[in-house]
């Protein structure tokens, strides 16, 4: 397990929580809001009293003022299912100068993110996916299913290309209640598939954060003099001098995740981008106080 599971990350990170922004479904009392009314520990509105209702919800002191029953409701906090979906495509197994691939340092985050909201007592559950979804284990609070998605992650061969956007649409007709659900990727593939399911996910009624996740290199693209770029996911070789195209990938790049983060704003999802040069508790728990704060 010391491939994707890294004690010395969840020890650090244990000190906050992954809230949910949205109303979410659930069952059990933890730090969520539910959209279930009940009695809970924060006040949301009055309702007439009617025949059945529980007398000792009767709030006497608008009837004083008004002569009229009324029950207080409360907005109950509840549990969280959360799906988390990992690319697990070849671009993801680039390395460059940093301690980790893509892929190891998004796998080591959903892993460690999973452990956390477990010990929260949410549901956590795992899409792996390339080309076509690979694994999918719906959401369970429990450590067995947990064990099962590190084993996989650790027993994984990568594919060759990407279909995010066919993923998301297959996480959506999965997911029975509404959760959150969070995306671990580099994102190189057509936006436009990609907003398909993230509008798919935001009509269900879930909540969405995207981690995109890149190699320090990919951001600077410092290479120079005669090379052979190597294209992953079967886009062939090319010889030639990086420095004639920086200027070009660069301003293809930072088009490229600008209509990303359009996408995801449009919908009010998030979107973080990481670097694998970052450790991995500072970003995840810079993430979560965003959250928190938020």
């Amino acid at each position: 397990m010391a491939k994707v599971f890294d004690p010395a990350v969840i020890s650090k990170i244990r000190g906050y929580g992954l809230r949910a922004r949205r109303i979410v479904e659930g069952f059990v009392i933890g730090m969520h809001k539910s959209r279930s009314l009940g009695i809970g520990l924060e006040f949301k509105q009055h309702r007439e009293y009617v025949q059945g209702d529980d007398t000792r919800r009767l709030d006497w002191k608008v009837f004083a003022r008004t002569d009229r029953y009324f029950v207080r409701q409360f907005e109950s906090e509840t549990n969280m299912a959360c799906q988390i979906v990992l690319d697990c495509s070849e671009s993801m197994q680039y390395k460059g100068e940093a301690p980790m691939s893509k892929f190891e340092y998004a796998a080591t985050a959903a892993v460690s993110l999973a452990y956390l909201l477990l010990l929260e007592h949410d549901s956590v559950g795992f899409t792996l996916f390339d080309e076509k979804v690979r694994l999918h284990l719906p959401p369970k609070a429990t450590f067995s299913q947990f064990y099962r998605a590190v084993e996989a992650l650790e027993n994984l061969t990568p594919g060759n290309g990407t279909m995010t956007g066919a993923a998301l649409a297959a996480v959506a007709g999965h997911l029975r209640r509404r959760s959150m659900v969070i995306i671990l990727s580099d994102f190189l593939d057509d936006v436009a598939p990609i907003a398909l399911g993230l509008n798919r996910l935001s009509f269900d009624g879930h909540e969405v954060l995207a981690v995109n996740v890149a190699d320090p290199l990919e951001v600077r693209f410092p290479f120079s003099g005669p090379a052979i770029l190597e294209g992953l996911e079967r886009s062939g070789e090319l010889r030639c001098d990086p420095s004639d195209f920086r200027e070009l990938y660069l301003e293809s790049r930072a088009a490229h995740f600008e209509e990303l983060r359009a996408a995801c704003q449009r919908l009010y999802f998030d979107l973080n981008d990481l670097t694998t040069s970052t450790p991995l508790d500072e970003a995840l728990s810079g993430i979560m106080l965003e959250r928190a704060r938020a």
